[in-house]
């Protein structure tokens, strides 16, 4: 877990100091079409980030009242599926594209405007939080379970992963909605030291 955690955060730096570095190269800023462009694949990478942790959350919800062992299977199955084909996507995606607008247009970078710097830290931190809590349950726990042979209602490993799950959910939920809302609101301004 620890080897993941350290490639997680590698990455994410990586991202986005490769942007920087192209950044740097392109010294115009992007024109009014190409700023549109990229912000509205910003703003659908974000949907698509919320909607894969919103179905996360459905299907763990509407799994507290499923009995059958063959429903909590399918409930667990559509948990990765909307983790492999909406949320990692997405919030990649939106890590990616929200770093090039906050480069390549007249916010001037990452650190030049509080909020800029929180979406981007906030960002990291969702990412970080969403694989360590909710992947772990999905790709380490929900396997055990599945072949312990036990009823996963009887199964005292299914109940603690389906609270952690709900948590790690909750915190990326809670986090993103803090991070929609700061991006509209543009709250605290220019930092002084820049």
């Amino acid at each position: 877990m620890l080897i993941f955690i350290i490639t997680l955060l590698a990455t994410l730096l990586l991202l986005t100091f490769l942007c920087v570095f192209l950044s740097k190269n392109l010294r115009k800023k992007l024109a009014k079409t190409n700023k549109q462009c990229w912000l509205i694949a910003h703003v659908l990478a974000v949907i698509i980030y919320f909607s894969g942790v919103f179905g996360q959350l459905l299907v763990t919800i509407s799994m507290t009242f499923f009995t059958e062992q063959s429903e909590i299977y399918t409930g667990i199955l559509f948990i990765s599926y909307f983790d492999h084909y909406l949320t990692i996507p997405g919030a990649l995606a939106s890590f990616f594209t929200g770093i090039w607008l906050a480069l390549r247009t007249h916010w001037g970078g990452l650190t030049k405007y509080y909020w800029v710097l929180i979406k981007w830290v906030g960002n990291m931190l969702a990412i970080f939080f969403g694989a360590l809590i909710t992947g772990n349950v999905v790709y380490n726990l929900f396997p055990k379970i599945l072949s312990s042979g036990l009823h996963p209602l009887q199964n005292p490993l299914y109940l603690q992963s389906r609270r952690m799950l709900f948590l790690g959910i909750g915190v990326s939920m809670s986090l993103l909605t803090f991070l929609v809302i700061i991006s509209y609101l543009k709250p605290w301004g220019k930092r002084k030291n820049t």
